[in-house]
């Protein structure tokens, strides 16, 4: 998840997140993009619209990305399952 702490939209992601943990036992790492690891990953994933749930295979590669909106459980855990 790439989302700002303290804007207007990270108690949804941070919900979001909490919630997916709680149904899925599955943890989301957090990037925020005003950090400098934040900034390096949203750069090389031309992230720029938060918050932006990506998922990635254990290369790196990215399989799916949702920007803006959070996507429902079933669609990462689809994703994932092809990881």
């Amino acid at each position: 998840m790439v989302c700002r702490d303290n804007a207007e939209y990270t108690r949804e992601a941070t919900d979001w997140i909490a919630d997916f943990k709680k149904e899925t036992g599955l943890d989301v790492d957090w990037e925020d993009p005003e950090t400098i690891s934040g900034e390096m990953f949203a750069t090389h994933h031309d992230i720029v619209q938060y918050p932006t749930l990506c998922v990635m295979r254990d290369d790196s590669k990215m399989l799916a990305k949702w920007a803006g909106k959070l996507p429902q459980f079933e669609e990462v855990t689809y994703i994932m399952r092809d990881a």
